[in-house]
């Protein structure tokens, strides 16, 4: 059974683009929006208001259940999928935390299921329930192979094989998912279905150590190491929660101002 584990995946995403990004208002249903773009998607980085009207406003927001607020996401994407390209049913929720009032909400995109390292939908929810802004790492376009042509255990052994100390460290494989990583080349970004294998020494397993430890990314056709990357325990492991997409079709009525 797959457990899921990703390090170091903040609210906003990450993996900005090499090429600078741009800054334009475009208007939309009669109204201004202020479009960050990512030159290498052409989607939006980040998206606000250009006239202080909400992009969505949640009505009564004070009586909403976390689970009511988690449709915000896709809302957002349904409401402006002209500029993202995605379907409701790719967001993937990440986290839905309430502090001093507001919610701070967060997404990974999926494609078929699987979640693509650093993708991200964020943005916060004010006291008086509106979205302002929000920031995305999103792809429209993803394509990768369907099939595995090397096994979990020969991924397994090839990760062995390139952590340092293995052994002598007494390393444990405390994570693993298959997932969709990005990776840029001069042709463009290209996508490699991989194996996500998370590794702490055993003596690093207690929740006061500060021992790090390897996530290790083997391409599932090639045995080859898509990336090694080092990670530091108290680093928030996330684990995505039981949540399935709404259809649009069942999204609250009678929620949502605009």
């Amino acid at each position: 059974m797959w457990t899921w584990l990703f390090l170091g995946l903040m609210i906003w995403g990450s993996g900005e683009p090499t090429v600078a990004a741009h800054t334009e208002t475009v208007v939309f249903e009669g109204r201004p929006l202020m479009i960050q773009w990512n030159p290498e998607t052409r989607t939006p980085l980040t998206m606000r208001s250009g006239d202080g009207v909400p992009l969505l406003e949640i009505k009564g927001i004070a009586r909403r259940t976390r689970d009511q607020i988690t449709l915000s996401g896709p809302l957002l994407v349904k409401k402006y999928q002209k500029f993202f390209g995605l379907q409701t049913d790719q967001l993937r929720l990440k986290g839905a935390e309430q502090v001093d009032g507001s919610w701070y909400v967060s997404y990974w995109q999926t494609v078929k299921g699987i979640i693509i390292y650093e993708t991200s939908l964020g943005f916060s929810i004010d006291p008086q329930g509106r979205i302002q802004s929000l920031g995305a790492v999103l792809y429209p376009t993803v394509s990768f192979p369907e099939g595995f042509r090397i096994t979990r255990e020969q991924a397994l052994n090839v990760a062995r094989a390139h952590i340092p100390d293995f052994k002598k460290q007494d390393y444990a494989l405390v994570a693993e998912n298959v997932l969709l990583t990005p990776e840029k080349g001069p042709e463009g970004i290209r996508f490699y279905k991989v194996y996500a294998l998370n590794f702490f020494p055993r003596r690093a397993l207690h929740p006061a150590s500060g021992v790090g430890g390897y996530a290790v990314f083997i391409d599932t056709q090639s045995e080859r190491i898509i990336r090694r990357e080092t990670l530091f325990k108290p680093l928030g492991c996330c684990v995505p929660e039981n949540w399935t997409p709404p259809k649009p079709e069942e999204l609250y009525k009678g929620m949502f101002g605009n």
